[in-house]
Formats: structure tokens, sequence, C-alpha cells
């Protein structure tokens, strides 16, 4: 049987802007209109296939995004390869807590961390308190791929989880050839000092 690789994805946000409506849209291709509070974490599987063919198991860890949970979600974080942060385009709080959420990933994961940021909720425009520009702005900011995505109809909710996806593995394999290069020249290094202390040795007997 074929060994598939693994990447394994975290959601952020505020509670209620839909992480686990996006999550479930995603990998069962479902929506439930009852809001269920995520409890702690949860998780869900799927294996995704890349636009160039490639095939990858993908893990989504779905966290609580209530304050009681947030030491659990930031622990759990540090097994994280990308993340999806959310927040609700109709709420503006959600979006204004992005700062503290980033902040966040920043401390756990450093700099250049691979994270879509997603505006859910589309489909509610009347209800609209953030614009696009705001989000997209928000996601350049920080380096972030962005999307707005509704979980209900399904705008984008594939397109933005298969972006990030694509961006975990481009980054793997970057650290995989830059540590193939660095130890190629640790090999070529060890033969040019062993060469140098074999000559020494050489020239000491001819003395």
């Amino acid at each position: 049987m074929e060994e598939i690789d693994k990447v394994y994805l975290f959601t952020l946000g505020n509670s209620a802007v839909g992480k686990t409506s996006f999550i479930l849209r995603y990998t069962k291709n479902t929506f439930n209109n009852e809001y269920i509070s995520t409890v702690g974490i949860d998780f869900l599987t799927k294996n995704a296939l890349l636009p160039n063919g490639e095939k990858y198991k993908v893990f989504f860890y779905d966290t609580a995004g209530q304050e009681k949970f947030l030491s659990i979600a930031l622990n759990l974080m540090k097994g994280a390869e990308g993340i999806l942060l959310i927040y609700d385009v109709t709420k503006r709080n959600t979006f204004e807590a992005i700062t503290g959420w980033v902040e966040s990933i920043k401390e756990q994961k450093g700099e250049n961390f691979p994270v879509v940021l997603i505006g859910n909720k589309c489909d509610l425009n009347e209800e609209r308190e953030v614009d696009k520009e705001e989000g997209e702005n928000e996601a350049k900011k920080n380096g972030f791929l962005f999307f707005e995505t509704s979980s209900k109809d399904g705008t984008n909710v594939e397109e933005a989880t298969i972006a990030l996806i694509s961006k975990v593995i481009e980054l793997k394999k970057n650290q995989n050839t830059e540590k193939d290069d660095t130890d190629q020249n640790t090999k070529k290094s060890y033969k040019l000092n062993a060469k140098k202390i074999k000559k020494k040795r050489h020239s000491c007997c001819l003395k």
C-alpha cells in the first residue's frame, strides 16, 4: 500500500467564526446551521490531491476559540505545519482580534510560517462589518495568504485549503533541499580535511 505524506494544519480564531464549519465543508462537504462549540480540540482528516497530482493526508486540528482553552491551543500549535486563521466578516470584533492571534503565532512559530487568513461567512454580505480590502491589507502586512470564504455554500473553502497545503509542501521541500545541500557541503569539507590530514601524515613520514 502506497504511503502518503502527512500535513498538519490548525485552525485559530475567535469562537463562532466558523472554524468547525470550514473544516467540515472541506473534509465532508457538509454544513450544519446549528452552532456547536468545539470543546478543547478536535481533529478530522482528508486525503488531499494537489493540482500537480501529489497526494497528502491532511490532519485538521480544530481548536476552541474560548479564552479558557487558549493555553491548550497554543501548546498544540507547536506541532502545526500551517494555520487557518479565521475571522467572521459579519463581526468586526473577530477581525480586530486577529492582531492577538498573529502575535501568538509568531511567538510559537516564528515570522515566516505558512498561514492563510480567512474572512469567513462572505455569503452574508448584507451583514458584513469587515470589507474584503481590510482583510487583504491585514494579510499582506503579515505575509499571509488571504481568502474570503463561505462554509455554507463552499465558496473558496477548497481553494484556501489547497493554497495553504501547497505552501506548506513548498516550504518542506525547500527545507529538505537546504538540508541536503548542507549535508553535501559537510561531506565535501570532511573529505577535503581528510585529504589534508593524510597528506600531512605522508609528508611527516618522508622526513
